[in-house]
């Protein structure tokens, strides 16, 4: 076995038992509540997102992975949890690390959503007025917020915005379109990448991408023009944020 398989195998989950240890370790990060800092109604409704994840994936059949370069992943999306059957490539070795690796989802194998709250019970759980909710969502703040009809819910998961501005970038559902008349390149994107301008805080820069058609572009926004943009994409109801960089535990480490 050369280096980079055995960092591979070292690394990465291969085996339902791999995965259930790691999320064990997981909800220990979630309920230390460190970086980034939750309130304590959220952290338990991240928590019992978790455990009801953890419930899926110990009711159903997982092989072992023997196959060089395959391995599973779970992510924490803020609204949902998934499982993931990967693939990687491209994997790049120094000093007896890992140091780049390309992976590739295959296929989604389980998913878990949260709990979705009303404007008034989401108003409720962060004691701040409905109004006040209304105004991120208006604002685009709310990102993984749904609309029904005229009623918008919000994951139970998700606590109030932070100040100032995070970059996101969201990733448009197969076959869909968002349609807009501010924003008409929207429906020929595939993804959306937000950013504020480091060198002006009061300006943002939007990149525009289809991975099919190779069409690029890119637009200058001002704030209130980021704001109505995140707030059509999140009102579409057809685009996904793209998951953070999260804690993920070593559970070689950890063997008895």
């Amino acid at each position: 076995m050369d280096i980079t398989e055995k960092l591979f195998r070292e690394d990465y989950l291969f085996t339902r038992e791999d995965i259930l240890k790691s999320l064990e370790l997981f909800v220990e990060h979630e309920r230390k509540n460190e970086e980034p800092t939750y309130s304590n109604k959220v952290v338990k409704n991240r928590v019992k997102l978790c455990e009801k994840f953890i419930s899926a994936v110990k009711k159903c059949k997982l092989p072992v992975l023997t196959e060089l370069w395959w391995y599973y992943e779970y992510q924490f999306l803020d609204n949902s949890m998934e499982l993931n059957l990967c693939q990687a490539d491209e994997i790049e070795v120094e000093n007896d690390e890992i140091t780049s690796i390309n992976s590739t989802v295959e296929h989604t194998l389980i998913t878990v959503e949260c709990d979705y709250l009303t404007v008034e019970q989401y108003a409720s759980m962060l004691g701040v007025e409905p109004v006040t909710v209304r105004q991120w969502i208006r604002r685009g703040k709310l990102r993984h917020a749904k609309k029904n009809g005229r009623d918008w819910f919000i994951p139970d998961t998700v606590d109030k915005p932070q100040r100032g501005f995070t970059s996101v970038q969201y990733i448009v559902e197969k076959e869909a379109q968002i349609e807009s008349a501010e924003f008409p390149l929207l429906s020929a994107c595939e993804s959306i990448f937000i950013l504020q301008n480091e060198n002006n805080k009061s300006k943002f820069i939007c990149y525009l991408k289809n991975y099919k058609t190779k069409f690029r572009s890119k637009l200058e926004l001002t704030r209130s023009e980021v704001e109505r943009l995140e707030h059509t994409i999140i009102e579409s109801g057809t685009a996904r944020v793209v998951g953070s960089i999260q804690y993920v535990p070593c559970i070689r480490g950890t063997e008895d």
